[in-house]
């Protein structure tokens, strides 16, 4: 049975304390948390750390400008074919081979259309999380999914802008600067906050691990693009 206050307790009460009474309620501070132990395991919800929170805000700002970037040399493309584009800067760093290319719109559409969307996303969620949001497992299990999606594209396109392109996008590069950490981060977030089904000892190792991971997989690319382009580097500096 609720308590009954006092004419001298209610005398004392704070104005927020006499309100929240009146309505029934208590005040927020004394609010207690929703308890996620009756729920189902995969939408128990979770929050972030700020570091990841803040690197998917400031990861995805970028990632929207080299997607913003690149909508617009699509567009100034089809406008005048043969324009010059600001991303043509020499034969090793260029975009716009990649542009009409089915390459460059793998799902019909120019692929920066669905990066902007993905790191419109991404940012909110950064937000989100920054702000003491907290997200459920299946929500996590999603992010990681689509993460590992966006990498093996990533090293996908590599591929193509090496192999068939000869040539490396700008705005594309800045977009795998951005995409290859976060990626690595994400695993190793949901990892740290018992979203994957690992054990203790493995959740930890991936996620100490998400910096070694994103800078393997940097180096690996850069090895790549000496291996393939060192030659043409070298005939345009000599």
């Amino acid at each position: 049975m609720a308590h009954v206050p006092t004419e001298a307790e209610i005398n004392e009460m704070s104005e927020e304390e006499l309100e929240a009474y009146l309505n029934g309620s208590q005040p927020d501070e004394a609010r207690p948390e929703p308890d996620d132990a009756s729920l189902p395991a995969w939408l128990r919800a979770t929050g972030a750390r700020a570091s990841y929170a803040w690197l998917l805000v400031v990861g995805s700002a970028i990632g929207l400008f080299a997607s913003f970037e690149l909508m617009l040399s699509e567009l100034k493309h089809l406008k005048d074919p043969m324009g010059s584009l600001s991303c043509d800067v020499n034969p090793f760093v260029s975009c716009s081979a990649s542009l009409n290319a089915w390459q460059g719109n793998l799902l019909g559409v120019p692929n920066a259309f669905i990066g902007g969307m993905a790191y419109a996303v991404l940012a909110a969620l950064g937000l989100l999380l920054a702000c003491g949001g907290r997200l459920p497992r299946w929500f996590w299990w999603g992010l990681v999914a689509g993460t590992v999606g966006a990498l093996v594209f990533v090293a996908w396109f590599v591929a193509v802008s090496v192999m068939v392109f000869g040539a490396l996008c700008p705005y594309c590069m800045l977009v795998w600067a951005v995409t290859i950490p976060m990626a690595w981060a994400t695993w190793g977030e949901a990892a740290a906050q018992g979203n994957l089904p690992l054990g203790a000892r493995a959740a930890a190792r991936l996620s100490e691990a998400r910096w070694w991971g994103t800078g393997t997989t940097v180096l690996v690319i850069v090895v790549v693009v000496l291996v393939r382009f060192w030659d043409g580097f070298v005939r345009m500096i000599g």
